[in-house]
């Protein structure tokens, strides 16, 4: 199978590209290993408030308003095909799906996007939904009024113990090293008399019965070289400690810098030959919808000007 221009990843930055790609009249496909777009929109449980004419609804509606996009717009789209490899060579550009079938384009954009970063600690998956959240917005009611921990040490982290203390719940933020958030959450964190804040502190198992009910703790302020494990009785955790860049399958063929994440020029263009990258794969600054949205369309831009030129 052979397309102009293959999209890999229809996340908010991909199904921007796409669009983009059919108005400018060019042979676009996308791919997503998900069953349906919208990459990480399935986790935003709140509205959107930065995007732009979308008016209300969480990230799940903002996700069936892309699928009714591109069928509006013909944009051909393939779920649940996973990429896995990547190649260029002699001036054709291929991707690998799990099952071994290979799409060659002219271009290929890399819009793969992140996922978020699990603690990989024992009990983690295994109370997920019991306990275990990656979205206090999201479980907030069955949190509400409860003993809560909250892994992180950024915005997010220091976001979601505010909502659970809003919600009457009594929080332990756990930071694993020092606080990264901004001034203003940590003013409000240190205003309120339900949250705690211990650092470096790292949680290393979670435990319960029918739903969570301890942490295992080593570390916290003034703690030894070695320290020594303690148990936190809690309700609930909430993890919060960043994501992971979707990069995985092209890392081998592509430079990133040292998490994972694809390095690109001005242009979007990435180190491999009619290779470009868009979206949180790249860790743009800020990451964010709207910030997606653009590099999608910035990176078809410039992808057009090259397959036009020759």
């Amino acid at each position: 199978m052979r397309a102009e221009l293959l999209v890999v990843g229809a996340g908010p930055a991909g199904v921007s590209a796409a669009l983009w790609a059919r108005a400018l009249e060019l042979d676009v496909l996308l791919l997503d290993g998900a069953p349906a777009p919208g990459g990480q929109l399935h986790a935003v449980n709140f509205h959107p408030q930065d995007v732009p004419g979308f008016e209300q609804g969480d990230g799940p509606a903002l996700a069936a308003a892309y699928a009714r996009q591109l069928a509006a717009a013909s944009v051909p789209l393939r779920t649940d095909c996973l990429a896995i490899g990547i190649r260029s060579a002699g001036g054709h550009t291929a991707v690998e799906l799990a099952g071994g079938e290979w799409i060659e384009a002219a271009a290929v954009l890399v819009a793969s996007g992140v996922r978020r970063r699990r603690l990989d600690v024992p009990g983690e998956r295994e109370f997920d939904g019991r306990g275990v959240s990656y979205s206090a917005n999201r479980d907030r009611d069955s949190l509400a009024g409860r003993r809560v921990a909250v892994v992180g040490g950024g915005d997010a982290a220091f976001e979601n113990a505010l909502l659970l203390s809003r919600a009457g719940s009594d929080v332990t933020l756990l930071v694993r090293g020092a606080v990264r958030a901004r001034h203003e959450f940590r003013a409000r964190v240190a205003a309120d008399e339900r949250i705690r804040v211990i650092e470096r502190a790292r949680v290393t198992s979670i435990e319960g019965d029918d739903r969570v009910r301890v942490l295992r703790v080593t570390g916290g302020q003034g703690s030894s070289t070695h320290p020594a494990e303690t148990e936190l009785a809690v309700d609930g955790v909430v993890i919060k400690v960043g994501v992971v860049p979707n990069s995985e399958w092209c890392r081998s063929s592509i430079i990133c810098d040292e998490e994972g994440f694809l390095r690109v020029d001005e242009r979007l263009a990435t180190s491999l030959r009619h290779v470009w990258a868009a979206g949180d794969v790249t860790r743009p600054h800020p990451p964010s919808i709207p910030v997606a949205i653009g590099q999608g369309a910035q990176a078809v831009a410039m992808i057009r000007a090259v397959l036009r030129a020759g």
